[in-house]
């Protein structure tokens, strides 16, 4: 069941953060930015994250989780063995339905430009690609523009019938 994370959980999450971050998107960063996310990093960076990080358990430990500031959505992970197992999209479903409830309307999400896997999956639930962003990231001698797909989704009113939640009884359509 998603639901969001509790204090004593952000060093699980960075730990999980950390692990899939450096398989799934580090590929495609230099290597100066690889080097400077740490495990610290990375509990520094869910410290500030958890009023919106949502987790999804089973037996026992943390096996995704969502997380989002404002309308953008920066963190959506799941440990390698859950991939396919439905936890990735509950985690969306479940982000973006509490970031309607935040009133926004429109979110948005930047994959890392190459990570094909993850561009498939987020148009899949519905998200379209708005084209080739850069942001900051650190390179050799600085910082340089790293290449991202910048997605946005259009959210639903907090009262739209959610396809994920198991009271409703009809297809959506």
């Amino acid at each position: 069941m998603v639901r969001f994370a509790r204090p004593s959980e952000v060093s699980q999450v960075a730990a999980l953060y950390h692990a899939v971050w450096h398989k799934t998107q580090a590929p495609f960063m230099p290597i100066d930015e690889r080097t400077r996310r740490t495990l610290a990093f990375f509990v520094q960076r869910m410290s500030g994250l958890l009023a919106t990080t949502l987790v999804e358990r089973r037996s026992g430990s943390i096996v995704g989780f969502s997380a989002w500031r404002g309308r953008l959505l920066g963190q959506l992970y799941v440990a390698k063995a859950f991939r396919g197992t439905n936890v990735a999209p509950l985690l969306m479903a479940t982000a973006e339905r509490e970031m309607a409830k935040e009133g926004i309307a429109e979110a948005e999400l930047h994959c890392v430009a190459g990570n094909d896997r993850a561009r498939r999956f987020y148009e899949r639930v519905g998200w379209t690609c708005k084209g080739e962003i850069f942001e900051p990231v650190l390179g050799e001698g600085g910082e340089v523009g790293g290449a991202f797909w910048r997605m946005t989704k259009a959210l639903c009113s907090p009262n739209h019938r959610d396809p994920f939640d198991a009271r409703s009884t009809e297809p959506s359509g």
